[in-house]
């Protein structure tokens, strides 16, 4: 699946992907994977499974998404089955919400 995320996402681009971080969660070990990026020049940054700090900004995201969720739900004592929606709401919330990145470059 990675062969052909690549392929599409350096066509998409018209760049290479030189860099490649996640957690040794286990998906992307394997010796054949490894060979693959070192043939193809993508530098691999591994981080310690597990952790949010360094999992980056997407699990602490989804976290913040699962929170508003469960809030929604309590809040109003909705059924777990609405979940996905409850979801979608958040979702769309958060993008709708001005960030402090869109404070510092002025468009917020």
């Amino acid at each position: 699946m990675f062969k052909k995320y690549k392929l599409f996402v350096e066509k998409e681009i018209g760049d290479v992907i030189c860099c490649l971080r996640n957690d040794r969660g286990g998906e992307f070990t394997s010796l054949e994977f490894n060979n693959l990026c070192s043939m193809n020049g993508v530098n691999r940054q591994l981080n310690t499974a597990y952790t949010l700090q360094q999992n980056g900004v997407a699990k602490r995201k989804n976290r913040t998404i699962m929170n508003m969720v469960r809030s929604m739900l309590s809040g109003k004592e909705v059924p777990k089955e609405f979940s996905p929606e409850a979801g979608n709401w958040s979702i769309y919330m958060l993008n709708q919400s001005p960030t402090l990145l869109l404070k510092r470059l002025g468009v917020a």
